[in-house]
């Protein structure tokens, strides 16, 4: 009816080695004159700690080295943090395979470190490649 346009990653990345302590990564994309564009990520995290605010989380990338970012949204008790308000950062973490990713939520200092299979460790990076390539598949939303 609003003749809005979205645009969504057929999958996201779960991190967890037991379905029950762990999260879920979803990057969040804007349509912009039917163009997908990145302008962040999402976290939902499960058995770490309950409610949120402040969170932070650390890419441990193959190379060693580290990036690290903390959450803008205010306190919930959904478990959901947001990363990367307007998308500046997605060069950071999108061109290196990532070896594991830590989540620590900021209101209670619990965290949770998953450690990437192989076929997972170039996730961002092939997310990218998507972008880039400008190439969508039209589905209903119901």
């Amino acid at each position: 009816m609003t003749d809005k346009e979205y645009a969504f990653f057929k999958k996201n990345l779960l991190c967890s080695d037991d379905n029950k302590k762990g999260f879920v990564i979803s990057l969040n994309l804007n349509v912009n004159n039917s163009i997908a564009e990145y302008e962040g990520f999402t976290i939902k995290s499960v058995g770490i700690g309950g409610c949120v605010e402040n969170s932070n989380v650390i890419f441990l990338f193959e190379d060693t080295t580290k990036f690290s970012l903390t959450s803008w949204n205010k306190f919930n008790c959904d478990g959901k943090s947001y990363f990367d308000l307007r998308g500046g950062t997605f060069d950071e973490f999108s061109n290196k395979r990532i070896k594991a990713i830590r989540f620590t939520n900021g209101r209670t200092h619990d965290s949770y470190t998953y450690i990437l299979k192989e076929k997972e460790r170039e996730y961002f990076i092939e997310c990218r490649k998507l972008l880039l390539s400008k190439v969508y598949v039209e589905t209903k939303c119901e």
